[in-house]
């Protein structure tokens, strides 16, 4: 390369690291920005105080609409309910059709307040797996099939730790056999995951038929409420894997909306249907919400290709004259199987219903049970396009593994955010001391580097190679600044990201915070609102931002331009109202991280200084000409 264009090259990355802090402070308010749009969607809405002060609740209570009881329609007599459980899950199965009222989560309580468990497939118009038919009205949903049940078996194995429920009907054409087999080992993990149920359904001929007629097999997954984190119901959906993707629908497919000035606009869709493609037959499917999932698989591989397409259905939660909010919807998913003739069939599912637990889900896939199990998780994706899932996934790890080191309290999780900014801040030290020394070691050439400001404002090129000759003879590394930033950008979003969903930090405290996935609320203040803005008042995220200007003003900016220092402190206003309802696991991580760079601040600012002369006020440092010798003389410096 010739010289000319090296020069040049090296003056514009002298450029480039002149103007590292407007490069920085613009990529982080583009991105803090671009969060505060994209988390606004997410923010959880003030809502009218009630009578009695209480703290905020994870997962919405809801009153199902008067409405007839489950698919209590297509059946005659008494309904009679079946318990099948283990520590964690009660499944309450029903006579009408064999199939899941409900399932109690017995570990997860509705709020602080509220001790009465998590109920899967509360509300619902229709029972998880339910079989049906062909759709026979207007609606377009698949037809229960009219079959009453009775237990014909409830065995426990203790050798296994396993107890199964055997449930048997009939109808004029077929025999149904429904096996439910749940563990009883509670710390379980992959096929004795006490979540995981296994579920077959053994059809046989009815007395006197030759075998099973060819027709349609639906069967439902149940569903999932909203939640009070969640108001934009990014993740209340329902998903599917086909072996070669991951693809879902959410409830915004089933509410009209008038898109963005135009665009995007659609009327409110009765149901989505998924064709099966060709050589790539559905695996599963799921709907979630913000902490649980329920995952309805198909292991077997013969049977993967009977799939013929799936069905999502809307379903109400309140009575439709209220319907104008979309999280008073839910979803409701169904497997379509196309059926032929046939003298018997052993239809095996898996039946996952409980947290959304990262690790219960890679156990699942490690033990080949379902394949891309953690996708139900829902990382998000930066600005919806940009995604860190192998950045979440580390994290959830590394959560995991010191929560199993910490004596199990109330704070543990707490103290897991705190261990884990001390790792963060461990892996990242030497970049900030480095970051420190820099610009320690920048602040004493302020007054040289000003001067070469002035003295070639009318040739930037020019002062860029004086500028880089400068750095290059005093060996200063004007980057050194920018690796800690760099480093802890995608740290601070992987956070958001698994935050948002982490079941985890569900219900669990800290110091005053009552749900770290929650933003804070000051107890006894739960009903205080902001005048004008009606929002609660939350701790951290002022100490977030308090501690961002502390550090700030603690750190030498001796390169940075007033306009830079001005965007920097914008960036610092703006943060902490874009961080003001995301979960406080998140603002915590940040505030403590403030603190410690705050420390370390200090320690480098009383460290001796390692240049010669020691310590130099700004504006104390002399360029000394280079001596005219043979050959290439180098400048020197000297301290007043």
């Amino acid at each position: 390369m010739p010289r000319q264009e090296i020069l040049f090259s090296l003056s514009r990355l002298g450029y480039f690291m002149d103007k590292k802090s407007t490069f920085i402070g613009i990529l982080l308010i583009g991105l803090a920005v671009g969060l505060m749009f994209f988390n606004a969607k997410n923010a959880p809405q003030p809502a009218p105080a009630p009578a009695v002060a209480t703290a905020p609740t994870s997962v919405v209570p809801v009153q199902p609409a008067p409405a007839p009881a489950k698919a209590s329609s297509a059946f005659v007599g008494e309904k009679k309910i079946f318990t099948l459980e283990n520590g964690k899950i009660a499944l309450r199965l029903s006579s009408f059709g064999g199939a899941v009222e409900s399932v109690e989560l017995k570990d997860f309580p509705q709020s602080q307040n509220d001790s009465a468990p998590v109920v899967f497939n509360d509300a619902s118009s229709v029972p998880a797996l339910t079989l049906a038919g062909a759709p026979a009205t207007l609606s377009g949903k698949p037809e229960p099939w009219g079959i009453v049940f009775s237990v014909e078996s409830d065995v426990t194995d203790d050798a296994a730790k396993t107890r199964t429920l055997t449930l048997v009907g009939s109808d004029a054409q077929k025999t149904v056999r429904r096996v439910y087999t749940v563990s009883l080992d509670d710390e379980g993990r992959g096929a004795t995951d006490p979540y995981f149920v296994r579920h077959t359904v053994k059809l046989a001929p009815a007395a006197g038929a030759a075998s099973v007629p060819a027709g349609d097999l639906y069967l439902s997954t149940g569903m999932l409420p909203p939640t009070n984190g969640d108001t934009a119901n990014l993740f209340l959906n329902a998903s599917w894997f086909n072996g070669d993707g991951y693809d879902k629908v959410a409830t915004s497919h089933f509410v009209a909306s008038s898109g963005f000035l135009g665009l995007g606009a659609h009327p409110a869709h009765a149901s989505f249907v998924v064709p099966a493609e060709s050589g790539e037959p559905f695996q599963w499917l799921a709907t979630t919400n913000q902490y649980f999932a329920n995952i309805l698989a198909f292991p077997q591989t013969d049977v993967r290709p009977l799939i013929s397409d799936l069905a999502v259905f809307p379903e109400k939660l309140v009575p439709a004259e209220d319907m104008d909010n979309k999280t008073d919807l839910s979803v409701v998913g169904y497997a379509h199987l196309k059926l032929p003739a046939l003298r018997s069939l052993n239809l095996d599912t898996y039946f996952y219903v409980g947290p959304k637990e990262y690790t219960r889900f890679a156990e699942l896939q490690s033990a080949d049970l379902i394949e891309d199990a953690d996708a139900v998780v829902q990382f998000t994706s930066l600005f919806g396009f940009i995604s860190i899932d192998w950045l979440c996934k580390i994290l959830v790890a590394v959560m995991n593994w010191i929560h199993d080191l910490i004596p199990a309290n109330a704070w543990s999780w707490g103290w897991v955010i705190v261990v884990m900014t001390l790792i963060v801040k461990g892996i990242t030290w030497p970049l900030t001391m480095a970051q420190q020394r820099s610009a320690k070691k920048m602040q004493k050439f302020s007054k040289p580097m000003q001067d070469i400001r002035e003295k070639y404002k009318d040739n930037p090129q020019k002062m860029q190679q004086e500028m880089m000759k400068l750095y290059r003879d005093n060996k200063i590394n004007p980057l050194a600044g920018c690796f800690p930033v760099l480093i802890q950008i995608p740290i601070f979003f992987a956070m958001y990201c698994t935050f948002q969903t982490c079941a985890e930090l569900r219900l669990q405290p800290f110091l005053w915070i009552p749900d770290l996935s929650m933003p804070d609320v000051i107890p006894g203040l739960e009903d205080v609102r902001i005048p004008f803005i009606g929002a609660q008042i939350h701790i951290l995220p002022i100490l977030m931002g308090a501690t961002m200007f502390l550090n700030m003003k603690m750190t030498p900016m001796p390169n940075a331009q007033p306009g830079q220092k001005n965007m920097f402190y914008a960036m610092m206003a703006i943060f902490p109202i874009i961080c003001y309802t995301m979960p406080s696991a998140l603002t915590l991580y940040w505030t403590l991280q403030n603190i410690f760079t705050m420390f370390q601040t200090w320690l480098v600012r009383r460290s001796r200084d390692d240049e010669k002369g020691g310590n130099a006020s700004s504006g104390g440092v002399e360029i000394i000409p280079p001596t005219k010798k043979k050959g290439r003389g180098k400048g020197r410096v000297a301290f007043n």
